[in-house]
């Protein structure tokens, strides 16, 4: 699985906005969040990623398990 879908699976099972979430996590944006969740942003920082999970509700581990690594 990608990492935007996990995000966006997360956030969907919460029922939380692309601008909760960004409330939530300390995201400026919530475009940002919807970049990641579309695969346009493949890659996030740690820091997004940490945030991300703060904002889910979830662990980092969480947030990344199962998640496909590009080479």
């Amino acid at each position: 699985m990608l990492f935007g879908k996990k995000v966006e699976i997360i956030r969907k099972k919460r029922k939380l906005s692309y601008g909760k979430l960004a409330e939530l996590s300390g995201i400026s944006s919530r475009s940002y969040i919807r970049n990641i969740e579309n695969g346009i942003v493949a890659d996030p920082a740690l820091r997004t990623v940490m945030k991300l999970a703060k904002g889910l509700g979830v662990s980092i581990g969480e947030l990344l398990g199962d998640v496909d690594i590009k080479d």
